[in-house]
């Protein structure tokens, strides 16, 4: 009966505080007063987002939690605040079980304490030249809204955005990075269990850059590491710098580029938000840091200022995905100690990216000619060969067919019939007695005649060797008055 009368007690609030770009409630509240009107919306919600469940137990533990934070709802609606609550894509969530989800300690490591007074005593109030707003959206530096899942991997997305900004604005090129790489081989941090974001500039520095999350696409779950795709370098820092712990410091590094924050982001009207400046019931204390996100921003509404700032759960939470938050408050850390652990990588040299428009190659010099051909050796009938730039020679023919060849080492010789001889085809004379070869009859000077060799058999195993070419020195016959025969 308390939840009706609660419903009942919405009509006379303004249904204007409750925009319906960011809630599915309308604004006749008359018609969810009964438990088959809560049921009904509940099945619109579902539609909305896209929800299914595996059993009916799970159903209708989802519907009790939705029930819980409608009634929430209605109760920040009769205590306006600065910022909107709804029902968003976490309104079937316990408030237990989306801090077990969704958001995981952020402790920062020894050496780097925070929250120590003596640590802080020397804190100064940093000043620079500041716009009254910057929106690093609008200068083209900050990708889309992405969305982490169920993997408590805050840190990775905080870092890859802060990359993404610091390369966008040193080399022009907006490339949106690899979160999975980070969770998947990144080992100083844990994964979905949980980083930090200074170790992961820390990775990215030792590995000599990151990947684009196109070639390493996010899973959502713990991974092993791609170590081929950890040796894609496309995008590369020089060093990271830690921001002091007040509005001031933060103020001016944000004027410089998009900074990696961590927050306390456990309350439940920070898990329902869906609009306005966030000012809400969040811790303070940076000990209970549970959250990783990215401040792209800063501005002022009716004389509050506040933190534009990009969150890793999709763009149906929030402010399309982004919300604000209170800043410049007397608050030691800021709201949800968003100051407390703030950080930035740093870019000093220009190293153009793959994305780049390349530059026109050189000419590619001409390709060598192809090389000659390999002589072919020289085919003895069928079944016997000699090698190239040799001639067959029959050496035992029986009935009109050779059945044994022998290879003159001569190209085109003559035969020299009756005997193992041959002759050069430019000396083709054979004086046999002589054992020269003469260019014609009559001639006293020739080159020596060869021997044949014999021809090697046609067997598939046998190599074709080549022998050396020879030269032909000319020699003087013995007795240069004897009659050629």
């Amino acid at each position: 009966m308390g939840f009706q009368l609660a419903i009942l007690f919405l009509i006379l609030a303004s249904a204007a505080s409750l925009p319906s770009e960011h809630s599915i409630i309308g604004h006749d509240f008359n018609e969810f007063v009964s438990e088959e009107r809560v049921f009904e919306l509940f099945q619109r919600w579902k539609d909305k987002h896209g929800k299914a469940y595996k059993h009916t137990e799970e159903a209708e533990r989802r519907f009790r939690n939705f029930k819980n934070n409608l009634e929430y709802v209605v109760e920040k609606k009769n205590n306006p605040g600065g910022h909107v609550v709804g029902l968003n894509k976490f309104a079937d969530m316990s408030n237990e079980e989306f801090r077990e989800i969704y958001l995981k300690k952020i402790q920062k490591p020894i050496g780097k304490a925070i929250g120590n007074a003596k640590s802080n005593l020397h804190k100064t109030v940093q000043s620079c030249e500041a716009p009254s707003s910057l929106d690093w959206r609008k200068r083209g530096i900050v990708t889309p809204v992405k969305d982490q899942g169920s993997c408590g991997s805050c840190w990775s997305f905080s870092t890859t955005g802060a990359i993404e900004g610091i390369n966008a604005l040193v080399t022009g090129d907006l490339i949106s990075l690899s979160e999975q790489e980070l969770v998947d081989c990144d080992t100083t941090s844990y994964g979905c269990d949980g980083g930090y974001m200074d170790y992961a500039f820390e990775w990215v520095i030792n590995n000599g850059g990151i990947d684009t999350e196109s070639d390493y696409p996010y899973t959502g779950v713990d991974g092993t590491c791609n170590i081929t795709k950890e040796e894609t370098k496309v995008v590369s820092i020089d060093g990271y710098k830690d921001v002091e712990p007040s509005d001031s410091a933060l103020l001016c590094a944000a004027v410089q580029q998009p900074i990696s924050v961590g927050m306390v982001g456990s309350a439940s009207d920070f898990q329902l938000y869906t609009s306005g400046i966030y000012n809400g019931d969040c811790s303070n204390d940076p000990y209970y840091i549970d959250h990783a996100v990215l401040i792209v921003g800063y501005g002022s509404e009716n004389g509050e200022d506040y933190w534009i700032v990009k969150n890793s759960w999709g763009t149906s939470w929030g402010i399309d995905g982004y919300f604000y938050i209170t800043r410049d408050t007397s608050l030691e850390y800021g709201k949800c100690a968003i100051n407390a652990m703030a950080s930035y990588p740093i870019k000093e040299s220009y190293a153009p990216s793959p994305y780049s428009p390349p530059s026109e190659p050189p000419p590619l010099p001409s390709p060598p000619p192809p090389p000659p051909p390999s002589p072919s050796p020289t085919q003895c009938g069928d079944f016997s060969y000699c090698p190239s730039g040799e001639t067959c020679c029959c050496i035992f023919g029986f009935l009109d067919f050779c059945w044994i060849y022998g290879c003159c080492p001569y190209e085109n010789a003559v035969c020299c019939s009756g005997t193992q001889d041959c002759c050069p085809a430019d000396y083709p004379i054979c004086d046999i007695e002589e054992g020269l070869c003469l260019k014609k009859y009559g001639d006293y000077l020739g080159v020596a005649a060869k021997s044949r060799m014999l021809a090697k058999h046609k067997l598939p195993w046998t190599k074709i060797e080549e022998t050396e070419k020879m030269h032909q020195s000319l020699q003087w016959k013995r007795n240069p008055f004897a009659a050629i025969r």
